[in-house]
């Protein structure tokens, strides 16, 4: 099969997988209660709840753009190009396996030497994973012929090619990571089982440690928080010690049944992922290294450009998240196949042809205000009060940044309040930034401290920026 049809990404099953895995967070309206009758005695009022902890964290981003062995470097020079443009200059993608060892023992690594040399030159650092076993290693047990996505037969194969790929790029300086496979935890992208993976995972960090070991090891990006793979992959020994990160995909609202994106990190991530992450591999930061909204026919730029404000808050508001992989700089040609249905083709930030959608902006704006290595989530830094309309499910989050600024997003999913958000701490100007990236002075009252008459409508999300 064509490199370009099998890699270009989630198909829906998997992104149902995803829904699936997770569970609601907070909002939503209260449930009903029956009325009661009062008792004969008022009990002690209940302590008010306590005001949510800062968390101190670094933040970042990449984007996301396959290149098969061969490609124009003319043309990945224009998409690198967008890169800076866009704010984000870390770049995350596949190195196949089935591309740079297409032969058993004859190694392929002309054309990556070259991206990885122009890639240094325009300034981007890399992110690779490595995966697609090829057909002559593939254990080959699939009735479709399929081997891309088979484990390797033979381990020392397996190994052999992760060592002759670091070494190779070892004189890469711009090569800052490297991960294992890619959405392992779901048939279509690895058909072997957990066990399999585990034992694939470990013998390629021992590889990749003793070839380089400052060059961190990540698990396979999952496609959804997987306490199941999570275990198994940690189980071996060494693995908490050589693994770095562990990597989730966000595509919520991308397909009908999946979950809204305030849902995704809920309670059953919270509650039960995240601790198994500690239990099993120690504490690692997740990332959410691979995450977009098509603009599918009858979805419009706007929705797209709110879902990423609305998706990238809720993700820098979680204190374990420290990276968010944004898919992807271009949509896909309608000529060429993809594994999966329609949304597939436009998950980028422009057209196939570089032309801008709105969320380039947005997103260009958002990581100019939240990418900081000291990134502060201070949900108590502003209190939110309604003072007009209806309110629905109402979010907010607030960031301050090691320089000072401070960041605030408010929205309502279903409602149209009318918001009082006062400040704890005074600021000397505010801006409010629109999904075009452009910024308009907003007053501030009460000494600085308070935004009055914040309207919002349903879905509709507001981005401020406060300066000292």
């Amino acid at each position: 099969m064509p490199l370009h049809v099998r890699r270009q990404h989630l198909t829906r099953p998997a992104a149902l997988l995803f829904a699936a895995g997770l569970a609601c967070a907070r909002g939503g309206p209260a449930p009903a209660v029956a009325p009661r009758a009062p008792p004969a005695v008022a009990p002690a009022p209940a302590p008010a709840p306590a005001e949510p902890r800062p968390v101190t964290k670094a933040f970042g981003f990449s984007i996301l753009e396959d290149y098969d062995k061969g490609a124009d470097l003319a043309d990945v020079a224009r998409d690198f190009a967008l890169f800076h443009e866009l704010g984000v200059t870390t770049w995350r993608g596949s190195f196949g396996w089935d591309d740079y060892e297409p032969r058993r023992g004859r190694y392929d690594f002309a054309w990556l030497h070259r991206f990885v040399a122009l890639a240094a030159r325009e300034g981007i650092t890399l992110r690779p994973y490595l995966g697609y076993t090829p057909e002559w290693a593939a254990r080959g047990r699939r009735a479709d012929g399929q081997t891309w996505n088979d484990p390797p037969r033979r381990l020392a194969e397996w190994t052999a090619f992760v060592r002759a790929i670091a070494t190779a790029m070892r004189r890469h300086p711009n090569v800052l990571s490297w991960e294992i496979y890619n959405e392992e935890n779901t048939k279509l992208w690895w058909d072997g089982t957990a066990a399999e993976y585990a034992t694939v995972l470990a013998a390629a960090a021992r590889v990749l440690h003793a070839v380089d070991s400052t060059r961190p090891v990540l698990l396979g990006g999952m496609v959804w928080p997987d306490v199941d793979w999570v275990e198994a992959a940690c189980a071996t020994d060494d693995v908490p010690r050589l693994v770095a990160v562990v990597p989730v995909h966000g595509y919520a609202e991308t397909w009908p049944d999946s979950l809204a994106v305030e849902d995704q990190l809920g309670a059953s991530y919270r509650d039960d992922f995240l601790p198994t992450v500690r239990a099993a591999c120690g504490p690692k930061p997740i990332w959410i290294n691979e995450a977009g909204y098509a603009t599918t026919p009858g979805r419009t730029e706007r929705q797209q450009a709110e879902w990423w404000v609305r998706a990238l808050a809720t993700w820098a508001a979680d204190s374990a998240v420290t990276h968010v992989g944004i898919y992807e700089i271009k949509d896909q040609p309608r000529h060429t196949a993809v594994i999966g249905d329609t949304p597939n083709y436009y998950l980028g930030l422009t057209y196939p042809d570089r032309r801008k959608k709105l969320a380039f902006h947005t997103v260009q704006r958002l990581v100019a205000l939240l990418a900081d290595s000291s990134l502060t989530v201070d949900e108590g830094g502003v209190a939110v009060a309604v003072t007009g309309g209806r309110p629905g499910r109402l979010f907010h989050h607030y960031f301050r940044r090691s320089d000072g600024r401070r960041v605030l997003v408010v929205w309502d999913k279903s409602g149209d309040p009318v918001l009082r958000l006062a400040l704890r701490e005074p600021a000397g100007s505010a801006t409010e930034f629109g999904l075009d990236g452009r910024g308009t002075p907003v007053a501030l009252a009460e000494d600085g401290r308070v935004l009055a008459g914040v309207r919002l409508a349903p879905g509709a999300v507001r981005l401020f920026e406060l300066r000292p």
